[in-house]
């Protein structure tokens, strides 16, 4: 039986999103006037979509060795789904108890995504390919 080759946890392509995103939140939490993020809900966005992105890669590496009920892996789902959650608070205009307002919002998002890029790479690192 042929063993499937298993993607890179921190590849090239993610470093460069994480990057921009790190970039995105900075110039949002900042207050720097850039023309193609002008407010802090375009930055939120901004930042969702690279996040995303980059999710896609890890689910690339859990769709390859097979593990989509890996402990890990449903931590990583039940992540995004509070991302998502706190993404559409926003947008919506419902508040959430611990998150009143729009930089907020993105604050807590940091945060979940920064717990989920430690949980990916902590799957990364504990799991064995057979």
């Amino acid at each position: 039986m042929k063993a499937v080759s298993l993607p890179s946890v921190m590849s090239l392509s993610v470093l460069i999103m994480a990057l921009l995103a790190v970039i995105v939140l900075a110039i949002a939490l900042t207050g720097a006037r850039i023309p193609l993020l002008s407010n802090l809900r375009v930055s939120l966005m901004g930042f969702i979509v690279l996040g995303m992105a980059m999710c896609a890669q890890g689910i690339g590496r859990v769709a390859a060795a097979n593990q989509w009920t890996h402990p890990l892996s449903i931590a990583g789902y039940a992540l995004g789904g509070l991302i998502l959650l706190v993404a559409a608070s926003v947008w919506t205009g419902i508040r959430l108890p611990y998150v009143q307002g729009d930089r907020q919002a993105l604050l807590a998002i940091a945060v979940l995504t920064g717990i989920k890029i430690l949980n990916s790479v902590a799957h990364g690192l504990f799991y064995q390919n057979p």
